[in-house]
């Protein structure tokens, strides 16, 4: 009995022991992990989609503003993505959520970009996506004074809820996952500067050839008009205290279906012409812009 009992005490110490042999070979690589090598340095942080990040040559926004203003930016924008968080289904292979600015802005809040480095795509549009994602990481974010954000126009063509009364702070809208947003930045950089900058006015091909276009306020995807968009990026802008540059209304001439080929390459996307438009203004903006630090508030939800 006395045999059988020391045998099985045997046993037990080596499946305890395999057990832990195990654990720590699961734990190896985050023991292991070095930190954040931080060897970049900006003032400025761009985070948002095509519309200002689509070129990332010397003719891209991020890349004029920085030599209008004198200061090196990080160009952290994602063709494609959305202020909110769109995986309501739970798909296993979504990976754009990372890419939101809700998710996004807990990384930089969180100095870790972990989540986002487990994204990689075989999409040829989507390729340089890691490039990005290894640029922020290695991103010193003390160094970051002013953050630009510009969300918006995948929100309103995959008609994404702009709101949802609630829960202010539901991320699967836009305005929820504005404010999510707002606040993680908010607790672990009080002083940074946030300026969100609305779409711009955009034109729609109506048929396959390309030939005919139609305004955007005729389009509505399911959420609203993109004007409801940027009107609801304009007020939680003003409730949360953060600064709103908008390039909506009376920006693009728009008089005439013809007028989307002055700034726009495809009635969406600026032309080299658009780019130089909207970081002249851009840059104007930043380095003209008075701001009181002191209007920075929790986010106050309007009745």
């Amino acid at each position: 009995m006395r045999a059988e009992k020391q045998r099985n005490t045997g046993k037990q110490k080596i499946v305890y022991g395999l057990c832990g042999m195990l654990l720590m070979l699961a734990l190896l690589p985050l023991l292991l992990r070095p930190g954040r090598q931080t060897d970049i340095r900006a003032e400025v942080l761009f985070l948002g989609d095509s519309i200002i990040g689509q070129y990332r040559d010397e003719t891209s926004i991020p890349w004029l503003v920085a030599g209008q203003m004198g200061v090196a930016v990080v160009n952290g924008d994602f063709g494609g993505t959305t202020m909110s968080r769109q995986n309501r289904e739970g798909r296993d292979a979504y990976y754009w959520d990372g890419l939101s600015f809700s998710q996004l802005a807990k990384a930089v809040a969180a100095q870790d970009f972990g989540g986002q480095q487990t994204i990689r795509t075989k999409n040829y549009v989507t390729m340089h996506f890691g490039d990005i994602v290894d640029e922020l990481d290695r991103l010193d974010l003390s160094t970051v004074q002013t953050l630009v954000v510009s969300y918006g126009m995948n929100d309103y063509t995959t008609g994404s809820p702009i709101r949802n009364p609630d829960n202010p702070e539901d991320a699967y809208t836009m305005e929820g996952a504005m404010r999510t947003g707002i606040r993680v930045l908010r607790q672990s950089y009080p002083r940074l500067r946030i300026v969100f900058v609305s779409p711009t006015y955009c034109w729609w091909f109506t048929d396959k050839e390309g030939s005919v276009v139609d305004f955007c306020e005729n389009h509505d995807f399911g959420g609203g008009h993109l004007e409801d968009y940027v009107e609801a990026q304009r007020r939680v802008a003003r409730e949360c205290g953060v600064e709103f540059l908008d390039l909506y209304h009376g920006f693009y001439p728009n008089d005439k279906l013809e007028d989307w080929r002055l700034y726009t390459e495809d009635g969406i996307h600026p032309n080299e012409a658009g780019r130089w438009k909207i970081a002249e203004t851009l840059a104007a903006y930043l380095l003209n812009e008075q701001r009181d630090l002191s209007e920075y508030k929790n986010c106050k939800i309007s009745e």
